[in-house]
């Protein structure tokens, strides 16, 4: 049985947007054979308590995590729309400085940078970096957008990236068989190799079963109050669930250091 750890992982935590309940995801966690597990639900760890009771039952290693909402500038702008999302950025906590800095940045992204969702900023990563893990996060993370985009500055966000977290620094790649995941895939693998930066294989996880693509495509139409029929609503591929590590060491067979890499985070989380 292969082992590989999730840590990009939404339950329903992610308001109308996740759709996994986690006493369910950690039943089937365990029934995987998973000894590890992430939970980077966006802009919140409101479902942490009840991840860390279900893990700890089942007796599987949790990781306390985050997917944030960066802005471009400072936290404190609210005046520009296009930034109302800001940039995503997985944190995962690796020890008890981490947890209690996250819990900061996630706390000051509601308090001091909310607009729209809560953000933080670079200003805020700087100060509270210590115990931290950092990787690129989605297709709607700071680098991957960069990359899509064509601009010159991708090198400039790694090397920006790397000077906050250093070696915490990850490149996250996924593929639900998007085109542009696999655009973001292949110029992750030359930084990676360029700058010395390991590779994490996620599955940006919003929903536990294959078979629940449908009511989590109703979920997200409730969230962004559009109509199941209409051809300009928000749309996931359906491969967002929760799969196995045998599946997921089948879709990155060709690297495979990056399902290790997973682990080896999770070896390193206290």
């Amino acid at each position: 049985m292969n082992n590989f750890t999730h840590l990009h992982l939404h339950t329903q935590y992610s308001i109308l947007d996740g759709a996994t309940r986690i006493p369910d995801l950690i039943e089937k966690a365990k029934d995987f054979g998973m000894k590890s597990l992430a939970i980077t639900d966006h802009g919140s760890m409101f479902g942490v308590k009840l991840f860390l009771e279900s893990c700890k039952k089942e007796k599987i290693k949790p990781i306390i995590g985050c997917e944030m909402y960066v802005a471009s500038g400072s936290r404190l702008d609210k005046s520009d729309k296009a930034d109302r999302g800001g940039h995503h950025l997985i944190l995962l906590a690796k020890n008890k400085k981490g947890y209690h800095n996250l819990v900061k940045l996630v706390s000051l992204g509601w308090i001091e940078g909310f607009y729209y969702k809560p953000r933080i900023d670079k200003e805020l990563l700087k100060k509270y970096s210590e115990g931290l893990i950092a990787t690129t996060a989605c297709l709607g993370g700071e680098l991957p957008r960069s990359i899509l985009s064509g601009s010159n500055d991708s090198e400039k966000i790694i090397k920006e990236y790397l000077s906050i977290f250093g070696e915490d620094f990850y490149l996250e790649i996924q593929d639900h068989g998007l085109e542009d995941q696999l655009i973001v895939k292949n110029s992750m693998i030359g930084f990676s190799e360029k700058y010395n930066i390991p590779l994490i294989a996620t599955n940006d996880v919003h929903f536990l079963n294959k078979e629940d693509s449908e009511a989590h495509n109703i979920l997200i139409c409730l969230n962004t109050g559009t109509e199941l029929n209409s051809v300009k609503k928000m749309k996931y591929t359906g491969n967002e669930y929760f799969k196995s590590a045998d599946e997921m060491c089948d879709i990155f067979s060709d690297l495979p250091f990056a399902i290790e890499n997973t682990n080896i985070i999770a070896d390193r989380s206290e």
